[in-house]
């Protein structure tokens, strides 16, 4: 049995199929989203309690999590590079707050972004609950600031929070830090 189509059919449809392949054609690099590549310096640490655990080195553990949350949409320069185009020109933590030098490393290593940051605060509290039980509590709060390379224009600025609680001290700082970078690298990572 042949179906009769009415004049222009064959037209139509292939009109229809054109314009479809148009619009997908076009929607798809609206949608793909460019892959970024982030630098991470170390931090700067004016905490009381952050060289017992190596806070300026913590920029390690904000790399992981940056990886493992951005892995879409970002690159994530190691670390021991980053260290390495700092040491190269002389620079430590102090000095990435200077936007032309935090830029400056970020091209050197060919980074879209950087991300310097503070420990203002990391430190434990002791609170004595019962004559026999101690609990500890860590603290740490970071700021982090993102920069955009080209235009040393500043995409993020803001503080990170965490805290841990229990018996163990230096564990316990370590996961209030852990926390707060994991906090900052969501954030960076929706950007």
């Amino acid at each position: 049995m042949q179906v009769e189509r009415p004049p222009g059919y064959d037209t139509g449809v292939k009109a229809l199929v054109v314009l479809t392949l148009t619009i997908l054609s076009l929607a798809a690099p609206i949608s793909a989203q460019a892959v970024r590549t982030v630098a991470v310096a170390d931090f700067m640490d004016d905490s009381m309690d952050g060289t017992l655990i190596g806070a300026a080195r913590l920029s390690v553990d904000l790399e992981r999590f940056l990886a493992e949350q951005g892995r879409d949409r970002l690159r994530v320069v190691a670390v021991d590079d980053v260290r390495a185009a700092m040491r190269g020109r002389g620079y430590t933590p102090d000095d990435m707050v200077s936007p032309t030098r935090a830029a400056e490393i970020a091209r050197a290593v060919g980074a879209d972004w950087i991300v310097t940051g503070r420990w203002s605060h990391l430190d434990l509290d002791d609170l004595r609950m019962t004559d026999a039980v101690w609990l500890v509590t860590g603290h740490a709060v970071i700021e982090i600031r993102v920069l955009e390379a080209a235009s040393r224009r500043i995409l993020l600025q803001d503080s990170f929070s965490g805290a841990a609680y229990g018996s163990r001290r230096w564990l316990l700082l370590r996961q209030a830090a852990q926390v707060a970078l994991f906090r900052a690298a969501d954030r960076i990572a929706r950007l």
